[in-house]
């Protein structure tokens, strides 16, 4: 099994670093990444799994999620469902689901009114940048793509917070990984 990692930065994923494809923050960073990615193996069968961290108003600092579906929105919200895959984890192994927004921006009070807020709250439990561009160009090029995140904020702390715990729980994704990868048989990282 080929699987391609990808993850916004190099800090969420601490000692794997080296297996990583990093697109940078933001979903324009995220399209023209994937994009420059699936050009470059384009006659490859690989899965591809999104990797980072998330706010989250429902799960606590540290929970690792298992992405079921993908809410996209600038000003609108959109109007397609965004179904990622899924492995299947042993029993011990499980994480919660959730249902991820992926937005133009760091989600807090600082940068969207209450009332957005409070819309986007009711329609998902997590927050980030990336998946749903790297979502949907998956999709538009019939690849699998699988997405965990680590809960780093409940959308109470500012960039430069988030960034600090990124690295601190980079350390816990990269146990689950090695956890989750150790369930397959052959696995080439490309």
């Amino acid at each position: 099994m080929k699987i391609a990692l990808f993850s916004a930065v190099s800090e969420e994923v601490g000692a794997w670093q080296s297996r990583f494809h990093f697109t940078g923050i933001g979903r324009e960073n995220a399209t023209r990444s994937i994009l420059d990615f699936i050009n470059q193996h384009k006659d490859e069968n690989f899965t591809i799994v999104n990797i980072g961290t998330v706010g989250s108003h429902v799960f606590p600092v540290g929970t690792i999620l298992s992405i079921d579906e993908i809410i996209s929105s600038g000003s609108v919200f959109n109007s397609f469902r965004m179904l990622p895959a899924h492995f299947s984890l042993p029993k011990e192994m499980e994480v919660p689901h959730a249902i991820l927004f992926s937005s133009d921006s760091f989600v807090s009070p600082e940068v969207y009114t209450q009332e957005h807020l409070n819309t986007m709250k009711k329609q998902s439990q997590c927050f980030d940048m990336e998946s749903s561009a790297l979502f949907s160009i998956a999709d538009i090029y019939g690849i699998p793509y699988i997405s965990f995140k680590i809960v780093s904020d409940n959308l109470d702390v500012t960039l430069n917070v988030w960034k600090e715990r990124v690295v601190e729980l980079s350390h816990t994704m990269t146990l689950f990984l090695e956890k989750v990868f150790a369930n397959f048989d052959e696995v080439i990282f490309i």
